[in-house]
């Protein structure tokens, strides 16, 4: 006897994907505290993951640049505040260097230049600020909760501390860079 085989496979078409479901989870929109002004702010984040040294923002003119494009053309005047965060990684892993932020100031007048540092602060993830899974929101009246060093950071800013390795002014002289 033999069996019954049949001519051609079977084919199975699954069935289509079911439409994802909307998830919508109500939230509060809070004001920032005191509100915003007019105050112009150098804000680097970007990258925000460092793995070489090298100029991550430039408000420089990009007049005579080997790469005019990486200058913003941006001359501060009077107040202004500077936010960076970044976070430096190895790579390779092994590869223990330290990278350092620094910030350079450039004076184009023909006068000196004082600049006041009011607020400032750095923190290292580990052993500093660590991050951490923290409720959505919290009271904070000491600065004591924060989910990593840019939230330590912040807090402390926004409570008007600067740390004390931070100079309070940075005097530069005419045509020089500090």
């Amino acid at each position: 006897m033999v069996p019954d085989l049949p001519l051609s496979p079977v084919v199975q078409t699954p069935d289509p994907p079911a439409a994802p479901a909307e998830v919508l989870r109500p939230q509060a929109v809070r004001p920032l505290p005191n509100g915003l002004d007019a105050v112009p702010v150098f804000n680097s984040n970007s990258p925000e993951l460092v793995l070489q040294e090298g100029i991550l923002l430039s408000t420089l003119s990009p007049d005579g640049k080997g790469d005019p494009s990486a200058h913003l053309d941006f001359t501060f005047e009077g107040r202004f505040d500077l936010f960076a965060h970044h976070i430096a990684k190895a790579d390779p892993p092994e590869d223990l260097r330290t990278l350092h932020l620094g910030v350079l100031v450039y004076n184009p007048s023909d006068r000196p230049v004082t600049i006041n540092l009011l607020q400032g602060a750095s923190y290292l993830s580990q052993p500093d600020a660590p991050f951490f899974d923290i409720d959505p929101f919290q009271d904070n009246p000491d600065g004591e909760v924060y989910a990593g060093p840019g939230s330590r950071a912040m807090s402390d800013v926004l409570r008007g501390r600067r740390q004390a390795i931070l100079p309070s002014q940075v005097v530069i002289p005419a045509g020089e860079s500090r």
